[in-house]
């Protein structure tokens, strides 16, 4: 452009050959006519030298403008990858009355990418971890890309971003475009964290306002299909520092709202409240907790599937015969329990992964397969009661299976008369089955009983009333072994005749059924177990609404899984349909990190930088008006075309102003 000053020749040709011809003017008198020349002429030769230094000047000036004059950086970056995280996480997704805080930080993202000239590689980081970011754009595409991001549900901190970015270049700036909460920008350490390229941290300013925070939905019991009174827990907090007053909480099944309270939270208090409600004979429970509070609303409702259980699977393995203890209690109530027995050399292999409960009644060893089958059912989840026999020759052997599933060793028989009257009643086998204490029940009586060498991590149930474990419990896996040290024989003992060998056992069944995951957090819980079959060449979907995924099936210990692979972005009850017919629910929520509204203020994150001794990290504010200039010096360096332009039009208008004047 400075090839253009040439044309400053073109003034100075005008002035020199002056080509307007001589105008004759008459005078009547002569007499003043040399003193007037004089003086008009010096007047004339100034007059033309100040407009002919203005051309000049406003000429010069103007094709400076077009040059863009600058003073260089000190710290300019080697490197021209310019890397612009953009936070999208549901929290941006919020209009305090300023504007959408996304559309704020995308406002901002542009003003950055027009600091830069052309030849800069721009790259776009979001919460998504895209592939296709990973390569760099031009200006006009990365503006595309940032037009068509949208907010969701992934959350990444500041660590992770950072690790992102250094992964695709080592040499960079990168822009971090955020309201900063505290929940998610400290949600990975940051000790000892190294940042090798330059960072700026923009503030799209978030504010502090109340948001009630569902964290959780849980269920204590298994729900039956019989129209049982139900009890759903929901956990509550309040993460803002103002108090919360007279909140409406909303109980909604299958889309209908069955009740709802009053809440109340002090600042930062967390609470824990219930509902009842009735169930119907539908094979899942579907539901969620509502608010309505605003204007955070992502987080406004917890949804939740609960699948209902029609029976309880018992199996008994016997060594002989079947107890007709077992037989009363489970068989009979065929409402409840679906019974099944079997010899010990008549075992139906594929029944055992689909069972609640198994009894090895005076069983007095087990084969290699079926130990191994016994504990692969106790780690699944299943639970196990283990009978000793009456008639136990030798007891070493009897030991070793006990031994095998880590559970006490017996020895001799004890033969005194005691009573069997240390329950323990806040165990959870005996819920609401002791309401009061009561010295005059008649207990239990035993008049033989084998001594047991006691493990420390048993937990003990039944004991004898000189402390000797009657009836104890083992954890193995997310399953339980019950292990009596008597058999329930009339012989030994009158447990199976006393009134509390119905609540023990019918308890002991109801805690077998595992209460699964009532929902799952999107990106985290990315696995759903079904206990459906799957036709051959069939291929299950994940539906909601628009949303049709396939999943992965893959098999885990004999459980079928289906891999969601991070498909599920959107909160809500989808249907798992196999041929167009639905054969499962699964709820999926947010991650309560982004319900905590507190973000750092600008002295938290200066703290923050001054602290890991960050030297390459500045913050910026969006609220400054010259942003854009801000980063155009940070990163070019001092420009000085306006000012350039602006004196051009200066001397362009005193040209016109000596033009004017006589």
């Amino acid at each position: 452009m400075l090839y253009a000053l040439f044309a400053i020749a073109i003034p100075i040709l005008i002035h020199l050959f002056n080509l307007r011809k001589h105008k004759v003017i008459y005078f009547s008198s002569l007499r003043f006519l040399k003193e007037i020349k004089t003086k008009n002429k010096k007047k004339s030769r100034l007059k033309n030298i100040l407009i002919l230094l203005c051309r000049i000047l406003a000429i010069t000036f103007l094709i400076l403008a077009f040059a863009k004059p600058f003073v260089p950086a000190k710290n300019k970056s080697e490197k021209n990858d310019v890397f612009i995280y953009l936070d999208n996480s549901l929290s941006m997704d919020i209009d305090f009355g300023n504007g959408n805080l996304f559309n704020i930080a995308k406002k901002k993202a542009y003003e950055i990418i027009d600091s830069y000239p052309e030849n800069h590689n721009f790259y776009l980081v979001t919460n998504s971890f895209l592939s296709k970011n990973n390569f760099p754009y031009t200006k006009d595409a990365i503006k595309s890309q940032i037009d068509n991001t949208s907010s969701n549900s992934a959350i990444k901190s500041f660590k992770d971003i950072l690790s992102r970015v250094e992964s695709v270049s080592m040499k960079n700036h990168l822009y971090y475009i955020s309201d900063f909460q505290k929940s998610t920008f400290f949600s990975s350490t940051i000790n000892e964290m190294n940042v090798d390229c330059s960072v700026s941290f923009i503030i799209v300013e978030n504010q502090d306002v109340t948001n009630i925070s569902i964290d959780s939905v849980f269920i204590k019991e298994p729900i039956f299909d019989n129209n049982i009174e139900v009890v759903i827990n929901v956990n509550l907090s309040n993460n803002s520092s103002q108090d919360i007053v007279d909140e409406v909480i909303f109980l909604f099944i299958d889309d209908k709202q069955k009740s709802q309270q009053l809440l109340s939270l002090l600042a930062g208090e967390k609470k824990t409240i219930s509902f009842t409600f009735q169930t119907t004979k539908k094979r899942f429970v579907n539901g969620h907790i509502q608010t309505n509070d605003s204007p955070i609303s992502y987080d406004n409702k917890f949804y939740f599937s609960i699948p209902t259980v029609n029976k309880i699977n018992v199996y008994s393995i016997n060594e002989n015969n079947d107890n007709n203890a077992f037989l009363s209690l489970f068989k009979k109530d065929s409402t409840l329990f679906n019974y099944l027995s079997n010899n010990k050399g008549n075992i139906n292999y594929n029944l055992i992964e689909n069972q609640n409960l198994i009894i090895l009644n005076e069983v007095i060893s087990l084969s290699p397969g079926l130990l191994k089958s016994m504990k692969s059912f106790t780690k699944n989840g299943g639970s196990l009661i283990i009978v000793p026999p009456s008639n136990l020759d030798n007891i070493n052997n009897y030991n070793l299976m006990l031994n095998a599933l880590n559970i006490n060793l017996i020895s001799n028989i004890n033969t005194n008369n005691i009573k069997i009257n240390k329950f323990i009643s806040d165990h959870p086998i005996y819920k609401n089955v002791f309401l009061k204490s009561n010295e005059k029940i008649n207990y239990p009586n035993s008049t033989k009983s084998y001594s047991v060498n006691k493990r420390n991590y048993s937990s003990q149930i039944i004991n004898y009333a000189n402390n000797n474990e009657f009836l104890s419990s083992f954890s193995n896996g997310s399953g339980l072994i019950y292990q009596f040290s008597s058999p329930l024989d009339e012989s030994f003992n009158n447990f199976t005749t006393h009134a509390l060998f119905v609540p023990t056992l019918i308890n002991i069944a109801n805690t077998a059924l595992q209460i699964q995951n009532i929902y799952n957090i999107i990106n985290e819980n990315d696995k759903v177990i079904i206990n459906n079959e799957i036709p051959k060449n069939e291929l299950p979907h994940i539906i909601l609404d628009q949303i049709d995924i396939i999943p992965t099936l893959k098999i885990n210990n004999g459980v079928l899984e289906l891999d969601i692979n991070n498909q599920i972005t959107k909160n809500g009850i989808y249907s798992i349909n196999i041929k167009d017919s639905t054969v499962n629910y699964v709820a999926y929520n947010y991650k309560n990190e982004e319900n905590n509204t507190i973000t750092l203020s600008i002295n938290e994150i200066e703290e923050f930088i001054s602290k890991n001794k960050f030297s390459n990290i500045d913050i910026l504010s969006s609220k400054n008006k010259l942003f854009k200039s801000i980063i155009t010096e940070k990163e070019i360096g001092k420009e000085y075309w306006k000012l350039a332009l602006i004196l051009s039009l200066i001397f362009f208008g005193i040209e016109i102003f000596l033009l004017k004047i006589n």
